[in-house]
């Protein structure tokens, strides 16, 4: 158990680079340490994070620990990712032991050590470390009871198991399953299962009216961009092989699997043996079909670790006979074979019409092996930082026009609409753009990840053509109806925008659930706009706004 914890360890460290999405975190967690709110900006309230809990946990070690933000959240990362194989590790070897295995042999372990993408997301500052220490402490408590028929503590396993919603929305798929794992090895009679459902649901259910009260919707605003309801199942499968193709990942799933029949077929296990490796395996498998159904994701493999660590998990050791060491020496030839920089194609292999592998790109724009800190980052963007600090040099409030290069291509009159903040600029690298824009002055995120009106925005024709996540970007009209001084009706070199496209845009702002879906989050937040923002936040949910402002102005501004 040691060896591969450690060796794990040393491969995240090394792979160590802070995302501009994880980036994103800490501009929100900036803003609650500063008294702000969970924001991006201080005059909107929009939650632009996906993990609940690991934006408070950054909020929890901003609080307590000196020095670069960014460093604390690639750090944390891979502590709770090595922390996570352990408890796997553990657990495992626990289902072994009880039923009287004593000698066992490293094999699905094998298989995070050999893929750089599981390294790749250990230390880059999102979310992905605290998804698999969640999934390893379900994985602990499912054997633990399976162990132990004391009812001591299933209240505390169904509360951990409820935190799946806060780590990631939808990680509520893995809840469910390991609930019913719970359920069918601990037999609880009604009332129990009543209460223990209740324990699961209950920090879930109380954020949830928290977010519907204080954002006025029912998801975080990503989840809202990427349109979970939506199905793209062809781009799906081609993020799938994408992940699995490079590193021939075929080859130890044929093998493991093998292996598995194989233990079906001599041991013919009694139902009852079969219930606590199954949970995580299909878990897995729903997980997958959930990811594959929307069209994947725009970060390379990202989305596919939690079903395969859930998928390894009862494999990661297995007993010590003529049959299971054939399997790990073959699962141990293959790692070496795909680990290393002779198999280039686990590193460079990148069509970036399906994915980009995020730490590539990351060392080629910062030009850092390792660019764990922000400044690594911020030192990166030279012209986005000359640009802000032109911007609030201006002599009045001004929206910040970005050329390609993230240079200044001209500045225009902002409006009145952000209260003090004397320069608005568009944040195309979203984390980046937060860490250089002062907290008091707007960011217009311009893919819906953090923008009401984007986010609300319909697909566009060729949307699926888009990564997920990447398919809302805000048109030239709604942005400057937004932001422009209401003066200026006419923007001259800017293709699309007419002085009667801008109009429009501006009258639909203005009317009806459009208005209100501004006021939601714009007004402030007292108990009757609380009250309000919640009883109407499954309707600004559903919520769509046609691209086109004269369809816009035409549903929200009837006047018949």
């Amino acid at each position: 158990m040691a060896l591969p914890v450690l060796a794990l360890a040393i491969l995240g460290w090394r792979h160590r680079a802070l995302t501009d999405d994880g980036t994103i975190f800490l501009r929100t967690v900036r803003q609650i340490l500063a008294g702000h709110g969970p924001n991006v900006n201080m005059s909107e309230r929009v939650e632009a994070n996906t993990s609940t809990l690991w934006q408070w946990i950054l909020v929890v070690l901003g609080a307590v620990t000196p020095g670069d933000l960014g460093f604390t959240a690639v750090s944390a990362g891979i502590v709770l990712t090595v922390a996570g194989l352990f408890v796997a590790l553990d657990a495992t070897r626990r289902l072994h032991t009880a039923a009287g295995l004593r000698r066992l042999l490293p094999a699905g372990v094998l298989v995070p050590l050999a893929i750089p993408v599981f390294w790749d997301f250990a230390g880059s500052g999102l979310d992905t470390g605290l998804g698999t220490f969640w999934i390893a402490g379900c994985w602990w408590l499912l054997v633990r009871a399976h162990r132990s028929r004391a009812a001591r503590g299933r209240v505390w396993h169904a509360v951990w198991a409820g935190l799946g919603f806060l780590v990631r929305p939808d990680f509520a798929i893995v809840t469910v399953a390991f609930l019913a794992g719970l359920w069918c090895v601990q037999r609880p009679g009604r009332w129990p299962a009543l209460g223990h459902l209740a324990a699961a649901a209950a920090l879930p259910t109380a954020y949830e009216v928290f977010r519907a009260g204080y954002y006025g919707m029912l998801v975080p605003m990503p989840g809202l961009t990427k349109e979970p309801g939506d199905s793209d199942p062809g781009r799906g499968f081609r993020y799938a092989a994408d992940f699995a193709g490079p590193v021939w990942l075929y080859v130890p799933a044929a093998l493991l699997a093998a292996l598995a029949a194989l233990w079906l077929l001599r041991a013919r296990p009694a139902p009852a043996r079969l219930v606590v490796p199954l949970v995580p395996v299909v878990a897995a498998s729903i997980h997958a079909a959930y990811v594959v159904r929307i069209g994947g994701d725009y970060m390379h493999g990202r989305m596919m670790l939690p079903a395969l660590f859930l998928a390894l998990l009862p494999v990661l050791l297995v007993p010590a006979r003529a049959a299971t060491v054939a399997v790990a020496a073959a699962t141990a030839v293959w790692a070496t074979a795909v680990a290393g920089p002779w198999h280039p194609g686990a590193y460079h292999g990148n069509d970036a019409s399906v994915s980009i592998r995020v730490r590539d790109s990351d060392i080629t724009i910062t030009g850092s092996a390792n660019p764990d800190h922000v400044a690594k980052w911020t030192i990166a963007f030279p012209n986005l930082r000359d640009a802000v600090a032109a911007g609030l040099a201006a002599d009045r409030p001004v929206l910040v026009r970005l050329a390609p290069d993230g240079s200044v291509e001209r500045l225009l009159p902002l409006g009145p609409g952000h209260g003090p903040s004397r320069v608005s600029v568009p944040g195309g690298f979203l984390g980046v753009t937060g860490e250089l824009v002062p907290l008091d002055q707007y960011i217009v995120e311009i893919w819906g990840l953090a923008n009401t009106v984007g986010a609300h925005l319909e697909y566009t024709p060729d949307a699926h053509r888009k990564w997920p996540g990447h398919r809302k970007l805000m048109d030239d009209v709604w942005l400057l109806a937004l932001e422009l001084d209401p003066a200026v009706t006419d923007v001259p070199g800017i293709p699309a925008v007419t002085p009667a496209s801008l109009a429009a845009a501006r009258h639909a702002l203005g009317c009806g659930d459009l208005r209100e879906l501004l006021d939601s989050i714009r007004e402030p937040l007292t108990v009757s706009r609380f009250f309000r923002n919640m009883t109407g936040a499954y309707d600004r949910t559903t919520l769509r706004i046609p691209r086109d402002p004269f369809a816009a102005e035409a549903k929200f501004c009837r006047t018949g």
